[in-house]
């Protein structure tokens, strides 16, 4: 039974991981060229209502299982307590992890209350398509992370 939730948990991490890593690529590198293309066709802008809760629900799954599959791995609460825990490849890899989620959900809310309106309003979209690389970028460098924490590093 443990394994199976186990291997379960890890294949909604993945599906998660990858519903969002790819929706940001694809924005990047697909979207925003063709908005570029067709200015005033309100490309992003429909495309980013449609995925936003796919990806909202992808980031809540992410956040769910994470803490998850580290408790089943014996990583607790306790052990985040623990300097020697931070001072290890795995906890080093880890917080750095943990450091460049906190910052694409910061960056992503702001992304999508903030800049992305103001965008629409004024017409200036640079702002938001720079804040949508950096998002890009650290989801990338999330998920390379997360490739070095499954091999226990």
């Amino acid at each position: 039974m443990g394994e199976a939730v186990f291997l379960a948990l890890i294949a909604l991490h993945v599906l998660a991981a990858t519903t969002w890593v790819g929706g940001v690529l694809f924005f990047v590198f697909a979207v925003v060229p063709a908005a570029r293309a067709a200015p005033g066709a309100g490309i992003p802008e429909a495309l980013g209502r449609a995925f936003r809760p796919v990806a909202y629900v992808a980031l809540g799954t992410l956040i769910v299982t994470g803490p998850l599959l580290l408790w089943i791995l014996g990583i607790g609460p306790g052990m985040f307590l623990q300097a020697r825990f931070w001072a290890d490849p795995f906890g080093i890899t880890l917080g750095a992890k943990l450091v460049m989620v906190g910052l694409v959900l910061a960056l992503t809310v702001w992304h999508d209350t903030v800049l992305g309106p103001r965008g629409l309003r004024t017409g200036q979209p640079g702002a938001t398509r720079i804040v949508g690389r950096t998002i890009g970028l650290l989801s990338v460098a999330i998920l390379l992370a997360g490739l070095l924490l499954a091999q226990g590093l």
